[in-house]
């Protein structure tokens, strides 16, 4: 595995921050990061002291295990961050597959202002579709969409790359390519200057990282730090592992989401009712997409 990136000759002072669980996607995501058009000198990947026997197949010349006394993904990334050597800093989940010149792309544009951080496109592994959270599906609004965006942001509606009065994130659509002074990064992949970098662990809730992009992003914003998407740049996701199958999964996952919404939509100030009123719209939203999806299969 390390013979491909030692006869590089694009190797780049990139850290890149990982934080796992060791899971099965975590290979692949490595060995992606390594056939880019722009490799990273440094791969950090941050995991629990009891995990740490599942990366030890990981023979990469440009990995480092660091094993953690803490357990959460905001955590183990920000141990990371503190020992990440590079002026550049990656934050990358483990699932998530760049493409070849995504890393490229990323770096060429953030060299442009140290006051940058930058997040590419994101793309359905499965279908190549492209993705992002609370998009309208079509330039033409649906009544639907109409009413769910002016509930979370009164007459202003849709406003891309925008956090809405009900503190609900709003996608950036596909194009134009780059979208500059956003208030909101997902947080799969996100290119830091190092000296802007949050270190230490800002979340404190325990178990899957909801929303930790939104207050992420919130503190950058606060800092001074000027997000931004770079449209020329792709990652590749599958969606599919974060859907449920199970109703009651489902519903308590929702729950979980919603709690920590309260949280950060009272952090930032934003109305209550207003997120109440989308989280109703929204689980009606999902249940009719899972509706036609069910039954276009049972017609098949």
């Amino acid at each position: 595995m390390s013979e491909p990136y030692s006869t590089k000759e694009n190797i780049h002072p990139v850290s890149v921050v990982i934080p796992t669980l060791g899971g099965e996607s975590l290979q692949g995501t490595i060995e992606r990061l390594n056939v880019g058009t722009l490799v990273p000198n440094e791969i950090l990947v941050c995991i629990p002291e009891e995990d740490a026997f599942k990366v030890e197949n990981l023979l990469f010349p440009n990995v480092k295990i660091i094993r953690t006394n803490l357990r959460g993904q905001v955590a183990q990334r920000a141990i990371g961050f503190q020992l990440a050597e590079n002026q550049l800093v990656m934050q990358l989940d483990d699932d998530i597959l760049v493409r070849g010149t995504c890393l490229e792309r990323m770096v060429e544009l953030i060299l442009k202002d140290t006051n940058l951080a930058i997040a590419p496109k994101f793309y359905n592994s499965v279908t190549g579709i492209y993705h992002s959270f609370l998009v309208p599906s079509h330039r033409k609004q649906s009544i639907f969409e109409k009413i769910l965006f002016y509930v979370i942001n009164g007459r202003r509606g849709y406003q891309p790359g925008q956090i809405s009065k009900a503190g609900i994130n709003m996608g950036i659509p596909e194009k134009p390519e780059n979208w500059q002074d956003v208030e909101w990064l997902p947080g799969g992949c996100v290119l830091h200057w190092s000296r802007n970098l949050i270190l230490f662990n800002y979340y404190h809730f325990e178990g899957k990282a909801y929303v930790e992009d939104l207050f992420h992003s919130n503190l950058m914003r606060k800092s001074g730090v000027v997000l931004t998407r770079c449209g020329y740049a792709g990652c590749d996701v599958d969606f599919s592992s974060s859907s449920f199958t199970n109703l009651m999964s489902f519903l308590k996952n929702y729950a979980e989401y919603a709690k920590h919404m309260k949280v950060f939509v009272n952090e930032i100030h934003r109305s209550k009712f207003r997120l109440y009123c989308f989280l109703i719209l929204n689980i009606a939203r999902l249940a009719a997409r899972r509706y036609v999806k069910d039954n276009g299969k049972s017609d098949e």
